[in-house]
């Protein structure tokens, strides 16, 4: 038995949520593909225009935030806007070198040098701006998660 598009799409949704949580999946913008996907097949009679651009917003915000997570708390940390740029680049360098682990010990690790390279002696600065770095970078994924998980319900319940 073949299972309907709207099922699918559902599905689909479902597994972009949970991709949240791997490195590199752009889990929001795949969901926002999803939806228009849907929409097309339907020939945008469901869900609804507001809907429909509701959830790509939705989607695309979720994509956004998880991007962006681990520099705004690093910069609420009190890190430079050059050293979370430079921690991402070096994190997403171990990230193949060492897997997921390697993206939170570059981020965290460039953070934290750089901290002790502009104030020599203040271990307690450093390890502050690395720690809000590294748990930006994890809740990004969280909050991407559950932003999804909205989108997913929010279409499931216009669609069937």
């Amino acid at each position: 038995m073949a299972l309907p598009a709207a099922e699918i799409a559902i599905v689909l949704l479902v597994i972009w949520t949970v991709s949240s949580f791997l490195p590199l999946v752009p889990s929001g913008v795949l969901a926002a593909l999803t939806v228009v996907g849907y929409a097309y097949t339907t020939g945008f009679a469901e869900p609804g225009l507001g809907v429909l651009l509701g959830l790509v917003l939705v989607s695309l915000l979720a994509s956004a935030v998880e991007l962006v997570s681990g520099m705004v708390s690093g910069r609420l940390g009190g890190a430079s806007t050059r050293t979370i740029a430079l921690g991402t680049a070096v994190g997403v360098v171990l990230l193949f070198v060492m897997g997921p682990i390697g993206l939170v010990v570059g981020l965290g690790g460039t953070v934290f040098l750089d901290s002790l390279y502009e104030h020599p002696g203040e271990t307690r600065v450093a390890v502050r701006r690395s720690a809000y770095a590294v748990i930006g970078v994890f809740a990004g994924p969280f909050v991407q998660a559950v932003m999804l998980a909205g989108v997913t319900a929010a279409f499931a319940l216009s669609v069937l």
